[in-house]
């Protein structure tokens, strides 16, 4: 029986905690960078969606190129093309490059994210790979809550010419730690047409099942860190949601080994469902079980990818559609639920949650019980 190669999925996974902080190094500097240009933080702002809006866009594109490419070869280009933007915005070019430079950083983003979860599902045995893809799963909201720590300090010292030359040297570091453990494997031609690409993997429930069940997460989840706070008064919440949800996460991941993942992440949804009106009734403490029913949702759909894709190539084609369908939450959820807030007030917020959480539920269990009957 094949055991998990430990240090390899670790070293994977710090790739993932620097992609995650690839968004986090200037979402969590807006006021230092809007002052380095000379512009507002809203106009800045800017340079924090042009990571995701690549993977919108392209995330299905790369995942069927990883596929051809292998998932080893496109990891080492996402570091070390990640390290070199990184190392080239440390020099603070004008605006306008430096934008160029953020677009660019969205392809080497993209190849972190697409190829690390089947590296990660390869490197770990059967009985393993649930929990490892949870811990996957973990990368994002763990990148912030290490980054929240590391900036004051490297800003105070350096600037942002520190911060950014940090994350670029830690990249090309971590491209030369992997490079002769990463499998390289042989490549498979891949036809260069988008829309056969996009056919192929949304025509196949088994690759897009993992990213309807992500997909209202991701547009839910930044969402409610970004307006929750403000609009229940409550700053706590900044800190405390995105910490509850790393542990079930893991825990969401851990369930699949004696659960299917569309169920685990369907209890999810509903847990979320059932706590967010008992928060609209008043009861204590109701939103932190909220979030810490969310966190199943991304352990689960994770972990949904090998269970429902035994080969490495669909792994790698499944991961870039949830790629492409988490970004499109992203991207999308916090302006409209900040919309929803500004026009219609708390309650109608509150009540668009559970309606995401529903349709989330509906999306997940459906397409996750179609594909594993596909699978049989």
């Amino acid at each position: 029986m094949l055991r998990s190669r430990w240090s390899f999925i670790i070293a994977v996974f710090v790739g993932g905690l620097l992609a995650a902080a690839q968004f986090g190094k200037i979402a969590l500097t807006l006021p230092e960078v809007a002052a380095a240009f000379g512009r507002t933080i809203p106009e800045v702002s800017l340079l924090v969606s042009l990571v995701g809006v690549m993977g919108l866009m392209l995330g299905v594109v790369a995942g069927a190129l990883a596929a051809g490419l292998g998932a080893g070869r496109t990891y080492l280009l996402g570091l070390v093309l990640g390290a070199a933007l990184s190392l080239l915005q440390a020099l603070m070019p004008p605006f306008a490059i430096f934008a160029s430079l953020r677009v660019l950083e969205g392809i080497a983003h993209l190849a972190l994210v697409v190829a690390g979860p089947p590296l990660m599902a390869a490197a770990a045995s059967d009985r393993a790979r649930p929990f490892v893809m949870g811990l996957w799963a973990v990368f994002f909201g763990a990148s912030l809550v290490i980054s929240a720590q590391l900036f004051p300090p490297l800003l105070r010292v350096g600037g942002l010419p520190l911060i950014f030359a940090s994350h670029g040297a830690a990249l090309a570091l971590l491209a030369a730690i992997l490079w002769p453990m990463v499998p390289k494997g042989p490549r498979n031609a891949v036809p260069l047409d988008p829309i056969a690409m996009h056919r192929s993997i949304y025509g196949n429930l088994r690759l897009v099942a993992p990213g309807l069940g992500f997909v209202c997460y991701t547009l839910t989840f930044v969402a409610c860190v970004a307006l929750l706070p403000p609009a229940l008064d409550r700053p706590d919440l900044a800190t405390t949601l995105p910490l509850v949800t790393l542990v079930t996460t893991l825990l969401g991941g851990a369930l699949c080994r004696r659960w299917a993942c569309h169920w685990v992440a369907g209890l999810g949804y509903g847990g979320v469902v059932v706590f967010v009106f008992a928060a609209w009734a008043g009861l204590p403490f109701a939103l932190e079980v909220a979030f810490a029913f969310m966190g199943l949702v991304p352990g689960a759909s994770f972990a949904a990818i090998p269970a429902l894709n035994p080969g490495a190539a669909d792994r790698t084609r499944a991961t870039g559609a949830i790629a492409q369908l988490g970004n499109l939450g992203t991207v999308t959820g916090t302006p409209l639920l900040a919309a929803i807030w500004a026009g219609a007030g708390v309650d109608a917020l509150l009540l668009s949650i559970v309606a995401f959480a529903v349709l989330g539920g509906v999306l997940a269990i459906w397409s996750g019980h179609r594909a594993a009957g596909e699978q049989t």
